[in-house]
């Protein structure tokens, strides 16, 4: 569980000040063995000294710099005419006897508690951008009766572009359908948050409501640090990148500039995005990520690797993935975009078996989380610098999404989180598989300008048919296993 790991390795860090790669955490087999890796690396206070951590300075008003990953949505929001592409849409369906009162006090509780959440990104005199953290006081709560349908007023809420300069870039708005019934939409820029960000969010709503509905008041754990903060260690820490860059410089080398899936239809210049989703046991992935040592992850990034690689009739496939950039044990609680996205390229070269081919991915996976820093934005640039006629580094996605549970406990609600509905499709591809009890969830989203909806169907069967075949005879080449 590489999340899991993460945040070992953050407490770890903290503990014994080293700078220890997350690669050391999944190779150990034992704690002994964890222990005697560690020894190697200087132990306690030893050579591997852990970088500069935040330090919290004052935030209201000033002016700071963008993180990586912040830059990284300026860019796509100036190169892309303010794509909604990027809009982080969240809408709650609460039902029974709502405070609004209540409910709008939790909200300024938030904004108050977290700057991100009122930080806009206008230029400085020189004509970069810069990040500015406006002053709390002014929010209002905009509540509006619900008029029409539903999916179209969101639609319409999340359609509206946002302005990275003049903010705000949280927008709440509280739609009433009834007397006990009411919609509460959150939608956010992907620049201020993440998929962390949002479980925290969440939990941290839920219990300010539910205090201040009974009258009392939230209480949260301290925490001197804002997102701010992390930014500013993040640039301070720009030298220890070098020599990760030439890693993915490396790895990326020769890699092909696009995996040729066969389309439906012709590219058009915009996407229309659609989804489905599939539920099926996930019991087998898990016993065969365990039995060979590696994570879930590793093992879905195998299967899909396989499918998309014959799909493309190609050995060589490049696929994107988030990771949660959160390996501070001082991040955990904040609100703010950290994560990074990662390049993982797949060699299927060799009819190989299924235990070979994720012996690949597991090494490969580990080298890449040892050298997740390094800006995405900074591996693109210069790769596509290296490779003439490159449009990306991949079209296709996957993500395993197993961040922390966020239950919606709210007094005397009924609270559930909406399913979005996509109008705009990021790659041409992406599983998104989420952890459900003992089965696995996969939701495919893709670019219906491209594809049709039975081709998507196909590569998720193939994809689950894969995974259950491989867990069963992992010694099996790919040519004889199922998809």
């Amino acid at each position: 569980h590489s999340l899991l790991a993460v945040q070992a390795m953050a407490r770890l860090r903290k503990e014994l000040e080293l700078d220890l790669p997350l690669s050391v955490f999944l190779q150990a087999t034992s704690v002994a063995d964890l222990t005697a890796r560690i020894e190697e690396l200087g132990g306690p206070g030893g050579k591997a000294q852990a970088p500069a951590q935040p330090v919290p300075l004052p935030v209201a008003g000033c002016e700071g710099p963008l993180s990586f990953a912040e830059e990284r949505f300026w860019l796509a929001y100036t190169l892309e005419d303010r794509s909604p592409a990027y809009h982080v849409p969240l809408t709650l369906h609460l039902r029974g006897d709502l405070d609004v009162p209540a409910l709008t006090e939790a909200l300024r509780t938030l904004i108050d508690r977290h700057a991100i959440l009122r930080t806009r990104y206008p230029f400085d005199a020189d004509g970069d951008p810069v990040a500015v953290v406006d002053d709390p006081e002014g929010f209002h709560l905009d509540v509006v009766d619900l008029d029409g349908d539903l999916r179209a007023v969101l639609d319409r809420l999340s359609a509206e572009p946002f302005d990275l300069a003049d903010g705000p870039l949280f927008r709440p708005v509280l739609l009433k359908a009834g007397d006990d019934e009411h919609y509460l939409s959150l939608l956010m820029h992907h620049i201020i948050t993440d998929g962390w960000s949002i479980g925290t969010l969440l939990r941290e709503f839920a219990a300010a409501y539910t205090a201040l509905a009974r009258g009392g008041r939230p209480s949260f754990p301290g925490s001197a640090l804002q997102y701010r903060d992390h930014a500013r260690a993040q640039r301070g820490r720009a030298d220890r990148l070098a020599g990760q860059l030439e890693y993915w410089e490396r790895t990326l080398e020769g890699a092909p500039a696009e995996l040729g899936l066969p389309t439906d239809r012709p590219r058009q210049e915009r996407s229309e995005g659609r989804f489905f989703t599939v539920v099926f046991p996930g019991r087998d992935a898990r016993e065969l990520a365990r039995r060979t040592g590696s994570t879930l992850f590793m093992v879905l990034l195998a299967a899909y690797s396989a499918v998309l690689g014959g799909a493309a009739g190609s050995e060589d496939v490049v696929v994107g993935t988030p990771v949660a950039g959160r390996d501070d044990l001082a991040t955990e609680p904040l609100l703010g975009c950290f994560i990074n996205t990662l390049a993982m390229r797949t060699d299927l070269s060799g009819d190989p078996t299924f235990e070979q081919l994720l012996g690949r991915v597991r090494e490969s996976t580990l080298r890449s989380y040892d050298h997740q820093e390094v800006p995405f934005q900074q591996v693109a640039e210069r790769v596509a610098e290296r490779v003439e006629g490159r449009s990306s580094l991949f079209r296709v996605w996957l993500e395993l999404q197993n961040y922390p549970d966020s239950p919606l406990d709210m007094a005397g609600l009924k609270a559930e989180e909406l399913a979005e509905d996509l109008e705009t499709a990021k790659f041409d591809l992406a599983f998104h598989l989420a952890e459900t009890g003992e089965e696995l969830e996969l939701k495919v989203k893709y670019d219906a300008l491209l594809f049709d909806e039975r081709t998507m169907r196909r590569y998720a069967d193939r994809f689950v048919a894969l995974l259950s075949a491989a867990a069963g005879d992992p010694a099996r080449r790919l040519s004889g296993l199922a998809g």
